[in-house]
């Protein structure tokens, strides 16, 4: 049963290679200019750099409000006994 889908297979990647269409699929191997292939670098750029923006955010804004509660005032209290 194993060596049915292995020979399937391997017969479907010989035949395409044999079949100009198939191979041309990728809309990579198409001309530079087309608009589709722009789109598709730029969801591949937006795509890599995702994870990038969203942990930034999160960093960020974790970072931003560890700094604000924490923040400690350096002058000291007003008194009303004078001289202290």
């Amino acid at each position: 049963m194993m060596w049915r889908y292995f020979s399937l297979i391997v017969g479907m990647m010989v035949l395409s290679t044999f079949i100009p269409t198939v191979v041309d699929a990728c809309p990579s191997c198409k001309t530079i200019d087309d608009p589709i292939v722009q789109g598709f670098k730029w969801s591949i750029l937006f795509l890599m750099a995702m994870p990038y923006i969203v942990s930034g955010l999160i960093g960020g804004s974790v970072f931003y409000i560890y700094k604000h509660s924490h923040r400690t005032n350096n002058h000291k209290p007003s008194s009303n006994v004078k001289g202290v």
